[in-house]
């Protein structure tokens, strides 16, 4: 806007208005310039095309020196203001208004650039001659005119050109002028692409205001007008972060700190003009303001609240008696400033003023050293505070929560009771997310069932936040049962609570039951929408049942509430099209994404990998480094596991090399696993267990894990009970490591170990998760497993697995019943591995699907090696593609070929 006043209207270089808005530059010329780039203002400045003859284009005179953009908007309209001669200028004498005259037409060359044409100076010209002619030696005017209604005249200008106009009245003192004018121009409804300028040009008025109240001895109109000013520029968020408002602000703490002291021989309008201008001398004001005898609190408390935290701690040695608020305002602005140092000053300063024993100011203490990362001081201001209150008490185990010391806490919270402290909704919330927090998930578990019952005694089992913390910390746990019977109990739930419960379902093995839940979710809770939360849960449950046009329809739901722009909901719909088959589609809304994070990255990796093209992944992965995205902990664990699913042993080695080397990454146990899973693979199990050996971290759950699934694979019993042995240690409640030794034993024919291994089970009382397979036709979702004896098709079903499987053995088939567990006679496991889930399922969808049409299927185990064989078969035999998804990878069957070349 002041580009505007200077390049329109000539207001002489380094004015009011520059000083106010760019008090530090040194320039000859006016800062805000005549470039015709966009400057800070909002405002730039185009060329318009000219005539055929010449002359420039504009409906008349006025708009025809430039077209003046203003956000975006064309200055095409015009605005008529009636104004008096004498308010315009006021009755100055002839030197005076010749002196103003001069100002606004003189255009010196050294204030253009080559953007100014010799016909828009001229036209210019001509427009501040009119203005000339018109308001300043009209006819009737008279300098000593003395009539009670002064004679009006009327100007007629473009909307973009006021807030230059404004300017220039506030510079030649019109200042009530500029405010009648201003407000009534902000109502006016051509004026909203001009309201950010007209808004800065009114703020500058009141500073003027407040100025002359200043020099006057005014104290309260000058903080009326400033108090004007700055409800101005809070008005709109373009002006909210403009240094203006700063310099409001400080220069108003400034008179108020010296209206509170008294025989200074600093005067108020003096340090007002120096500190919102920002002159030269501002730091000797500053000087005489520290040696004050006054109190400062104000003044600190209002510097820190503008952001002036360095200028804030200027002031506090130099204040004797620094409030409770003044500390608090400190510490928080610390925080906000993320500077530990100041932080540490604050709290030198604090201590040394005797409030080191103030339970609400160490409570302050504590959640800053928690922002700022410094668990120990908030440990040791805890430590030294003698009386505690529970908002310390929280701060500290909210803090050691972030921090992961789940283990303190539940000590500290234990040591709490019996102290005799009583909890609050808080308490209970922190305590409840220590026990997920805690290294030993399992031995918690109990503590976590403690705290429950805490809850329910002291009447905290309706209040919906504790409630669903509770909720979230079973299903972490993987106790759907508990967590389904907390959900149950809710009197009151809101959006947070329905997204945990389907949370819950979807990330421990149960997606039917989550989109269920959300379906009743959207039919009972009519008040509640879905938030980001709530759909990525949604869309990972539709990933694991393959759900495609479930998914397609939540893609739609997303457009309509615009969540397409949050990046979380973006890669989990990446993932969901990639799990579902649809490889382009996800590569798609990735390709579409403006923003990618390390997470969009990796949802595009790991759908490569799961289906099989490690080759591509890792080219993905080395275009995420090519465009400057930081490998995530997460992006090698998906790269590796691509390399495991391709048989990629050598990449995947260089892969695993390159973390500490290249990235600076060091492997937790998810890459070990990887990798001890792609080595075992490929059956070099010899360079399995030398990486097991040489981890530099303890051999968790999960790489035991990946050994014995590769003992699985090429039938190493050696290996096998090593790893389990293990496992049952560390496992002692996971079924499924059971069963995957019992699977090597009874593939080595070692009946007698099954035996065994059978009977732990039921000393354990264990039970084999039970396959379980999933099929969507017409936008529902069937579930199947082995004794399903509920759907009416089930005698169809085996009727035509029957008939396939005789056709099958007619060209050579032989059931694979190595997979059965029990020694039974050869026809009874065939009629057992005949009946598996997934075969009822692809059995489902050739009879209710149209021909041609893909069926997709998911399933909660690895896809055996009968359902691998049976499947390429049918997809040949029946001439269909088949997409089945187990618990590790994807399965593109197609004309007898399966797309992990039989390699899973």
């Amino acid at each position: 806007m002041a580009a505007l006043a200077h390049a329109l209207l000539g207001i002489p270089s380094r004015c009011g208005l520059c000083r106010a808005i760019n008090p530090k530059e040194e320039f000859k010329v006016c800062a805000w310039g005549f470039s015709r780039t966009a400057s800070s203002s909002g405002i730039c400045i185009s060329r318009v095309p000219r005539r055929k003859n010449g002359n420039l284009t504009g409906p008349w005179m006025l708009n025809a020196v430039q077209t003046l953009i203003v956000h975006n908007a064309p200055a095409q309209a015009t605005v008529e203001i009636p104004v008096t001669y004498h308010q315009l200028i006021g009755v100055p004498d002839q030197a005076e208004k010749d002196e103003v005259v001069k100002s606004v037409t003189d255009l010196k060359t050294a204030q253009m650039d080559d953007g100014y044409t010799i016909d828009a100076v001229k036209s210019r010209q001509d427009l501040l001659m009119d203005v000339r002619e018109k308001l300043i030696f009209g006819p009737e005017y008279s300098g000593n005119y003395k009539g009670k209604v002064p004679p009006k005249s009327s100007l007629r200008i473009p909307w973009a050109w006021l807030p230059a106009v404004l300017c220039l009245l506030q510079e030649v003192g019109e200042v009530k002028l500029v405010q009648d004018i201003g407000q009534a121009a902000v109502r006016h409804p051509d004026a909203k692409p001009y309201i950010h300028d007209l808004l800065l040009s009114m703020a500058l008025a009141e500073c003027a205001t407040a100025k002359i109240g200043f020099e006057k001895n005014r104290v309260s109109q000058g903080f009326e007008a400033l108090a004007r000013a700055q409800c101005l520029l809070r008005s709109k968020k373009s002006l909210e972060k403009i240094s203006l408002l700063s310099q409001i602000d400080k220069a108003k703490a400034i008179c108020e700190c010296l209206i509170a002291s008294e025989g200074n021989d600093l005067k108020i309008a003096e340090a007002f003009c120096l500190f919102l201008l920002g002159q030269d001398n501002e730091a000797g004001i500053v000087e005489k303001l520290q040696k004050l005898d006054v109190n400062k609190n104000k003044l600190i408390q209002s510097l820190c609240k503008q952001g002036n935290l360095r200028e804030a701690l200027q002031f506090l040695p130099h204040e004797p008696n620094p409030s409770q608020q003044t500390y608090e305002i400190l510490i928080l602005s610390c925080t906000r400033h993320k500077s530990l140092s100041d932080g540490l000053d604050v709290h030198r300063h604090l201590v040394e003023g005797g409030w080191d024993q103030d339970p609400f100011l160490a409570t302050k203490l504590i959640e800053m050293y928690s922002e700022l990362d410094s668990i120990d001081n908030a440990r040791k201001v805890f430590g030294k505070t003698r009386k505690r209150t529970i908002y310390m008490w929280n701060a500290l185990f909210r803090a050691l929560t972030l921090a992961g010391h789940g283990t303190e806490v539940l000590d500290l919270y234990q040591r709490m009771n019996a102290l005799g402290v009583s909890s609050d909704r808080f308490t209970y919330t922190y305590a409840i997310k220590a026990c997920v927090v805690s290294e030993c998930l399992s031995s918690f578990l109990q503590k976590g069932k403690e705290i429950h019952g805490h809850i329910l005694r002291h009447g905290y089992g309706a209040h919906v936040h504790v409630m669903t913390t509770l909720l979230d910390m079973y299903a972490r746990f993987g106790c759907v049962s508990y967590a389904n019977s907390v959900f149950d109990q809710m009197q009151i739930r809101n959006v947070v609570s329905w997204s945990a419960m389907i949370a819950c379902y979807a990330k421990n093995g149960r997606p039917y039951e989550a989109l269920e839940l959300f379906r009743e979710m959207i039919l009972e809770a009519h008040d509640l929408l879905p938030n980001s939360v709530t759909m990525v849960s949604v869309l990972q449950a539709c990933a694991a049942l393959t759900a495609l046009e479930q998914g397609r329809f939540l893609h739609g739901y997303i457009l309509r509430r615009s969540l397409d722009s949050i990046l979380p909901v973006m890669s989990t719909l990446i993932t969901m099209y990639a799990r579902c088959g649809k490889l382009d589609l996800g590569e798609r809304v990735f390709s579409m994404m403006n923003k990618k994070d390390v997470v969009s990255w990796n949802s595009l990796i790991s759908s490569y990998g799961v289906h099989g093209y490690g080759k591509k992944a890792i080219q993905i992965f080395e275009d995420m480094v090519y465009h400057g995205v930081s490998p995530s902990h997460i992006s090698f664990v998906s790269v590796l596991g691509a390399c495991s699913h391709a048989g990629l042993v050598e990449e995947g080695k260089m892969l695993f090399n390159s973390m500490v080397k290249e990235h600076g990454i060091y492997p937790s146990v998810e890459h070990y696993a990887c990798m001890v899973d792609l080595l075992g693979r490929a059956n070099r199990f010899d360079e399995a267990a030398k990486v097991i050996e040489d981890m530099r971290i303890e051999p968790g759950a999960k790489v035991w894990g990946a050994l014995l699934g590769s003992c699985r694979i090429h039938c190493n019993v050696e290996l096998a009970e090593r790893a389990s042995k293990r496992l049952f240690e560390l496992e002692p409640r996971n079924a499924g490591n059971y069963v995957l030794l019992a699977d090597i034993y009874a593939e080595a024919k070692m009946w007698d170990e099954v035996k065994k291994v059978k009977k732990l089970l039921e000393a354990r009382e264990l039970q084999k998760v039970p396959g379980r397979s999933w099929i969507e036709v017409k936008r529902k979702i069937y579930s199947f497993i082995s004794v399903d004896e509920f759907n009416p098709q089930m005698e169809q079903l085996h009727a035509l697995l029957a008939e396939l499987s005789t056709e099958m053995k007619d060209r050579g088939y032989k059931p694979q019943t190595k997979v059965v567990l029990y020694d039974l006679d050869e026809e009874e496991k065939e009629r057992i591995v005949l009946g598996h889930s997934e075969k009822l399922a692809v059995a489902f969808g050739l009879i209710n699907t149209k021909r041609g049409e893909t069926i997709r299927i998911s399933k909660n185990l690895r896809l055996c090696e009968d359902c691998h064989y049976v499947t390429k078969f049918i997809s040949k035999f029946a001439d269909r593609e088949i997409l089945v998804r187990d618990v590790n990878r994807f399965h593109h069957f197609r004309d007898g070929v399966c797309s992990c070349g039989d390699y899973w």
